[in-house]
């Protein structure tokens, strides 16, 4: 069965959203380092065993473009985004994406420099052509890469996720085939999650940037 690899807590600024982590759970986020050609650049939070929070923002460095770094930055507060799967078989996962009747763009390798100039490779497989958005996962394989939680505060765990979605009658069954064991539920088009953190259960939703 796959396994959840990470979390997405998507943010307009990543200083500002290291430290508001740091303020709700205890715990600080390691910075990862900038995705060349994306215009982004991370920090992580390792969330137990091969499996961590990426706080993903803007990089300042890079030239502002279009795509994801475009609408972190048009972001009113961090807010959690989506969730990739981790799997050794992104082939077979493709075939799986294809009788579901889910196009991809193929497998796409992927690269980032750490803080120590290490070079880490991994590869994503991102289904499309669906109504489910940002709450049907990607999928993706780090190879003999190490993985991003080794080396990141290991204080807290991730203990639930549950996605909520209108069309929840057709998005479960789609995970199960998959092999995504979620909690899913009918709602509001909604991802949260549990932690367990050094002070003490901490959610984290795709709602916490609404207004009130």
């Amino acid at each position: 069965m796959t396994r959840i690899d990470h979390l997405v807590w998507a943010a307009p600024n990543l200083e500002r959203a290291i430290d508001e982590l740091q303020a709700r759970t205890g715990a600080s986020a390691t910075p990862g380092g900038a995705h060349p050609g994306a215009g982004t650049r991370n920090a992580v939070l390792a969330l137990g065993a091969r499996s961590y929070l990426e706080v993903l923002a803007p990089d300042p460095v890079q030239a502002a473009q279009p795509g994801p770094a475009a609408q972190l930055a048009r972001l009113s507060a961090p807010t959690l985004h989506t969730f990739a799967v981790a799997t050794e078989r992104l082939d077979r996962v493709a075939v799986k994406l294809e009788q579901a009747g889910l196009p991809h763009a193929g497998i796409i390798p992927m690269s980032r420099r750490l803080p120590t100039g290490r070079l880490v490779r991994w590869r994503l497989l991102i289904p499309a052509g669906h109504a489910y958005g940002p709450l049907a996962p990607f999928f993706i394989d780090w190879g003999d890469s190490p993985h991003p939680s080794e080396e990141a505060d290991q204080g807290c765990r991730l203990t639930g996720l549950t996605l909520r979605h209108p069309e929840a009658w057709s998005l479960g069954p789609l995970l199960e085939r998959l092999e995504v064991a979620v909690k899913v539920e009918a709602g509001p088009a909604e991802i949260s999650a549990e932690l367990d953190t050094p002070r003490g259960t901490v959610r984290l939703s795709s709602r916490d940037h609404v207004p009130g």
